[in-house]
């Protein structure tokens, strides 16, 4: 070979050191930055043991992981991961000839020792041929005076396909081991980085820097040049060999014809392809590792920052209820008693004042006082909620975690990995199927336990004022009785004795409870923390896979079962239905005929039973628990975890906001039945939208007609001295700061009397004067609504009228069942006497027929309700039988027949319509309305007050609860009211 060629090979073995040195500088330089990263983390947390701090570096760490090997790699070729090494190559071989033509060596016409028995046959023809071929060269170089040389046989050397073969191909065979000797290293250097993520602390490293060098070390660096340089002496050395023997008997043809070296060539490039992706394989199975054990530990951090937050908030609950309620009650205690820590000659009258004196300060401070709100704190389930909220925060972050990662079966990133050894394991599927059914049923357990708790301290505290007052009765009957000062004395002493005892009990009971929930909330907190460890253990991912699947299986026969009893169910119903219809209509035609021919005289009054059970169904929700009754309280709903549905109006309330930032005209209006949520989804959307301006509100009241009322209410509320004029309203608001205001129960402005509408035409010439500056939402009844749209045209006047949609059944049930949970009970639907003699309900098992008796229990309730959200909460407080142990009992609740609303008098259906339409009002404003003498209001609505139609809140008369649904379908029916119900 000639020395050109031998310098084109050294250049490209140059190249090749070269090109694989700043491979290992990039790869050196791509973990170097990972550790930058993970240091610099690191560092954020050195004086910090914040668990949320840790949970957003977590997730910090992981989110930059996503952008590192995001997917899992396809295929490679050579071309695309080493282009310049194939370009430079070809570059090599372009400037090489095809055929050298070279002088056959003096060896090649020698029988050497190494030659095989077929190769020594030919090459003895072949010497005896080039022999005879010289004999006439010979016989003339006898003659010749300068003696010529013997020129030996020329022989065509492919050169290119040599240099190809021994240059390209075997360098492809050479690039499969430094790409196993590179990834090693490579991901060597990344384990260390990802242990010192998860296991050691920043004072572990010294000046922050780790020494990344030593993942690549110079001994590396002369690994990789000795294994190129070794692997270019062994093809050049292999290159001049074949160059004296090809074309000669000692090369056969075919090793180096076309289609032997296309055929190593696609043998190389195809083991290099699947090294190569192995290698991805492995580095992509390790970054998912590393990202699936910092979802969980970021989960890890979360449920630890959840439960130390719970637990400090509890304990500052703790301190405040001391500090605020049971000090103060020990302080009253302590003066009350001082009163009679006088002279023991005093006389008996003088007592007596003093007994009286203290008595009507019991009352006042402590019965009506400090007690009544330290059982209205105890009694709105702040520690139950909080726990309900953790449970809520947690299940929501589960259901953020990813799908599903890769794993390994043996848990080893220094091997290249095949894609049979890869598995696909789900952190979502593990939490959600397996891990948090257990940690709902803790919380749960926790919640009931601490509800029963609550119940007896409320009964506890309940205890003290009556203790101290029958204490003080007792020592008054005494002095009446024997006027024995000391005997009365006596009985005092003792009484606060025994009051500050019991006072002492509930200091011990609330941190019995306080002691219930952070110690319950450590070991969920711990067992569920220790759970995750063992899935960032993957070691076993059979077994992981068993665990998913048992899971899986078992929901799917649970949602089977259930989408059985759905479709039995629901062609129940549509039988059922097309009976009722026909039913309906026959009835229809009765009642017409019964009209046109019977005595119109004939009223149908509410018989005794149904008048009772309106006039008492207070009563019977008295009767239950406390904190219980709080968790149905109809009110609006402060706590968005309870909130449920109305997904549609809130997207189109953050609709009209942002048309409002951009300078449109936006001011909304709200419309639904009364108690169908519309305040509780203004405070939910308020939430929601994260307003960047602090908005201000009120709820209308009184029914006032006059515009100065108004005028002066809004005055108040936007911080303007009190005015009459609403020109001047207008001004202040244009000129202001932009804001957000917010009017509830519009239907509260206006009574449907001759100029009624004054109020509310002052109230929308304000709104539309100022909706530039003024982000106004305003709710109204749908009822009111509608009148005042075919008389005002009311919608004209606000840019987005939502209308509160029906809720499903679904949501209804959804919207209970989230209240309930709050209290930890086991809801047990109570079977009635005919489902108990059924024999396919008897057939079920115990899980079937509970879900049977819900399904049949809440279709009731909707049908009740309406998707009216308060109504449907009575109904479930009506419909508890008790409340016991770990679970509330949950009866057939029959409604009571109201079908005498239809046959009232007139001037009783047109005192509903009034009430209806206004949302309650005042004896001398239903007179007003209805254009009746007061007198007879009177007597008219103190007579269905009697029989439970109506009740008396806050000096109005409204529409019982339990009433108002069949008044609506009664007003509906006779085109009294439009609108939905």
């Amino acid at each position: 070979m000639e020395k050109q060629y031998y310098e084109k090979a050294a250049k490209w073995r140059a190249f090749l050191q070269s090109y694989f040195q700043n491979k290992v500088d990039e790869r050196k330089e791509f973990v170097k930055q990972q550790a930058d990263f993970i240091l610099a983390k690191k560092a954020e947390l050195h004086f910090t043991t914040d668990f949320s701090a840790r949970d957003k570096n977590k997730q910090a760490i992981f989110t930059h992981l996503k952008t590192v090997f995001p997917e899992k790699p396809t295929t490679g070729s050579l071309e695309e991961t080493h282009f310049e090494v194939l370009d430079n190559g070809a570059i090599l071989l372009n400037d090489l000839p095809d055929i050298m033509v070279e002088q056959q060596k003096k060896e090649r016409f020698k029988l050497l020792e190494n030659d095989g028995f077929f190769l020594r046959f030919l090459k003895f023809f072949k010497i005896i041929a080039f022999f005879i071929s010289r004999i006439p060269f010979h016989f003339l170089n006898l003659f010749r005076k300068n003696k010529r040389p013997l020129r030996y046989w020329n022989h065509e050397v492919r050169l290119k396909k040599l240099i190809d073969k021994h240059l390209a191909i075997d360098f492809i065979n050479c690039l499969s081991n430094l790409e196993d000797s590179l990834q090693k290293e490579f991901l060597a250097a990344l384990e260390t980085v990802k242990d010192y993520e998860k296991n050691y602390n920043i004072d572990e490293a010294e000046a922050n820097v780790l020494a990344f060098d030593q993942f690549f070390a110079e001994n590396f660096r002369h690994s990789i040049k000795n294994a190129i340089d070794e692997w270019y002496e062994k093809s050049l050395a292999s290159i001049t060999e074949e160059y004296e023997l090809d074309g000669t008997v000692e090369l056969k043809k075919r090793h180096l014809s076309e289609g032997r070296l296309s055929k190593e060539k696609s043998k190389a490039l195809k083991k290099w392809q699947r090294i190569h992706h192995q290698w991805n394989n492995t580095a992509y199975a390790l970054f998912e590792d590393w990202r699936s054990e910092l979802e969980l530990s970021a989960l890890q951090a979360f449920i630890q920052a959840g439960t130390s937050d719970l637990s400090t908030n509890i304990e500052d609950w703790q301190k405040k209820i001391r500090h605020n309620y049971l000090q103060e009650i020990d302080q009253f205690l302590l003066e009350a008693q001082s009163n009679f820590e006088f002279d023991r000659e005093e006389e008996a009258s003088e007592l007596r004042k003093k007994i009286t004196q203290v008595n009507y300060q019991t009352k006042k401070q402590l019965d009506q006082g400090l007690l009544q709100k330290l059982q209205d704190t105890l009694s709105k389930n702040s520690l139950l909620n909080q726990l309900d909220r953790l449970e809520h925060q947690i299940n929501e972050r589960i259901d953020q975690l990813a799908n599903q990662y890769v794993v390994t079966k043996n848990n080893q990133f220094n091997i290249p990995l095949a894609d049979s050894d890869l598995s696909y394991i789900s952190n979502y599927e593990l939490l959600s199927f397996e891990i948090e059914p257990k940690l709902n049923e803790k919380l749960e357990d926790l919640k009931s336990k601490v509800f029963q708790k609550m119940g007896e301290l409320l009964i506890l505290v309940g205890d003290i004022d009556e203790m101290v007052s029958y204490m003080l009765s007792t020592a008054s009957n005494a002095l009446d009785e024997e006027q024995k000062e000391l005997e009365a004395l006596k009985i005092i002493s003792e009484g606060f004795q025994r009051a500050h005892n019991k006072s002492e009990e509930s200091k011990d009971r609330l941190s019995e409870i306080i002691l219930l929930c952070v110690e319950n909330l450590r070991k969920i907190s711990q067992s569920l923390i220790d759970e995750l460890q063992k899935l960032k253990e993957n070691e076993n991912v059979s077994a992981l896979k068993i665990r998913i699947n048992k899971a899986k299986a078992f929901q799917k026969s649970e949602a089977f079962t259930v989408k059985v009893a759905d479709e039995a169910i629901r062609v129940f119903n549509i039988s059922k239905a097309y009976t009722l219809q026909a039913y309906q209509r026959a009835n229809d035609i009765r009642m017409q005929l019964n009209k046109r021919f019977l005595s119109s005289t004939i009223v149908n009054e509410p018989n005794r039973d149904v008048s009772d059970f309106l006039n008492e169904s207070n009563t019977i929700i008295d009767k239950l628990p406390v904190i219980y009754k709080r968790l149905y309280a109809i009110e609006p709903l402060n706590d968005i975890v309870l909130f449920e549905g109305r997904e549609l109006e809130i997207n189109r309330l953050a609709t009209a906001f942002q048309a409002w930032e951009k300078g449109k005209y936006a001011s909304v209006l709200l419309t639904g039945e009364k108690w169908s949520g519309l305040t509780s989804l203004i405070n939910y959307g308020i939430k929601q939208l994260k307003l960047p301006y602090t908005p201000v509100r009120m709820a209308l009241a009184g029914n006032n007609p006059e515009p100065d009322a108004i005028c002066n209410k809004l005055s108040q509320l936007i911080g303007l001295e009190e005015t009459s004029d609403p020109e001047e309203i207008i001004k202040y608001l244009n000129e202001g700061n932009k804001r957000v205001i917010i009017l509830e129960d519009l239907q509260k402005v206006f009574l449907r009397v001759l100029y009624g509408q004054r109020a509310l035409s002052v109230l929308v010439e304000i709104i539309t004067a100022t909706q530039k500056n003024i982000f106004w939402i305003a709710s109204m009844s749908v009822y009111t609504f509608n009148y005042l749209e075919r008389s005002l045209k009311m919608s004209a006047f606000f840019s987005y009228h939502i209308p509160l949609s029906p809720i499903s059944s679904e949501s209804i049930s959804q919207l209970i069942i989230k209240r309930n949970r709050i209290s930890g009970f086991k809801i047990e639907f109570e079977a009635s006497e005919k489902d108990l003699n059924d024999k396919k309900f008897n057939r079920l098992d115990e899980k079937e027929k509970q879900l049977y008796l819900k399904e049949r229990f809440f279709k009731e309730l909707n049908a009740f309700a309406k998707s009216n959200i308060s109504m449907a909460l009575m109904y479930w407080l009506l419909s508890t039988k008790e409340v016991s142990g770990q679970s509330i009992v949950i009866k057939n609740f029959k409604k009571p027949d109201l079908s005498f609303l239809s046959s009232l008098q007139s001037d009783r259906i047109f005192v509903l319509l009034a009430l209806i339409m206004h949302d309650g009002l005042t004896e001398r404003q239903i007179a007003s309305v209805l254009s009746i003498d007061l007198q007879k209001i009177k007597f008219l609505v103190l007579e269905m007050t009697e029989d439970g139609i109506l009740t008396y809140q806050n000096n109005i008369y409204m529409v019982n609860t339990l009433v108002y649904r069949n008044a609506v379908q009664l007003l509906k029916a006779r085109n009294m009211i439009v609108g939905k119900s």
